[in-house]
Parts: C-alpha cells; sequence; structure tokens
C-alpha cells in the first residue's frame, strides 16, 4: 500500500486553459495501465480525448456538468460515477459554476474499472489494485487512517472503514 495527499501534488493546466488537473495515483504494475485523477472545471469547454481508452468521471464539488457529444448526453450530477469511451469529442456545460471531478482514465483492452463512492460503514473491497480517496470527513484504509484529500492505493484486498458524515471514493481495476 502506498497513500498520497492531494494537497502536495501541484496542478497543471489543461491544454485548452479551462482547467486545472491533479495526477493523484497512476498504475504500479504492468499490464494494467491506468490513471486516478483531480480536475478543476472553470468554464465550459471541450474535455481532452484519450484515444484508445476510457473514463470513469465523478463529479465532486459544484453542481454538475452536462457533456455532450455524438450520441451522447450526460447530465452529470455530484457523486454519481459516469462512464464514457475517451475516443469521444465531449462538449463540458457547467451547470452553475466551477465544479472539481475525479477521472479514472484506463485502458478498456487490458482492465476493467469501476469508480463507487463509500459512505458510513465498513466496506470489503477486493481488486487487483484499489485506489480510496477520501473527499470529506476521515476513513481508514486497512487501519491506516486518510482524511480529506489523501488517499491510498492497495494491491488486491482492502477494509475502508468510512465514519459517519464522510465520504470516499473507491477505484478497483482488475486485469481482464
Amino acid at each position: 500500500m502506498y497513500s498520497f495527499d492531494s494537497r502536495t501534488i501541484a496542478a497543471t493546466p489543461w491544454v485548452n486553459g479551462a482547467g486545472t488537473r491533479q495526477e493523484l495515483a497512476a498504475s504500479a504494475l504492468e499490464g494494467i495501465p491506468w490513471r486516478f485523477s483531480s480536475a478543476q472545471i472553470d468554464r465550459d469547454c471541450p474535455f481532452s480525448t484519450y484515444p484508445g481508452l476510457a473514463r470513469q468521471h465523478v463529479i465532486v464539488d459544484g453542481l454538475g456538468t452536462c457533456l455532450t457529444g455524438a450520441g451522447i448526453d450526460l447530465d452529470v450530477i455530484p457523486l454519481s460515477p459516469v462512464a464514457f469511451d475517451g475516443d469521444t469529442a465531449l462538449e463540458c456545460r457547467l451547470k452553475d459554476g466551477p465544479c472539481t471531478a475525479m477521472n479514472v482514465v484506463y485502458d478498456p483492452a487490458h482492465i476493467r474499472a469501476e469508480l463507487s463512492v463509500l459512505y458510513a460503514g465498513a466496506h470489503d473491497v477486493v481488486a487487483r489494485e484499489l485506489v480510496v480517496f477520501c473527499l470529506f470527513g476521515a476513513a481508514s484504509v486497512n487501519g491506516a487512517g486518510i482524511t480529506m484529500g489523501q488517499g491510498a492505493v492497495v494491491e488486491g484486498r482492502a477494509t475502508v472503514t468510512v465514519n459517519p458524515a464522510a465520504c470516499v471514493l473507491c477505484a478497483m481495476m482488475d486485469p481482464i
């Protein structure tokens, strides 16, 4: 297991200037390509495409967005993950001001990914690689405490204990 703290990771601007991103974690295992990142969306804009990859996306701050593109019309509401093909050109329209989103970008030819929101209680989570990230409040991962903005990457199995009034994201990646 290794841990990270988003407050110590520099943000980099998007190429289109419409926001910034922090890469918080990436696969340490060969053949399981993925990355877990945070994105600050400051204005309506086109989303970057990721040819050959897929994306799981969840709004964690702000009122949400509308993502539209060829055959896609997603109403993205806070704490409700959505998935889409990284090849698809999408336009992002903010509902009412800036938003923060968390993303898992991965190669669907090699792995299956799932992004879940966990609330109070103990959760036994199993996957080849897991990312646990505390959105607010406090939690523990296999007994190690994390607070808002902190996370951990675990291989195999984790017991995630989420304190009352806390919220945690859990990204699970398994080889196909």
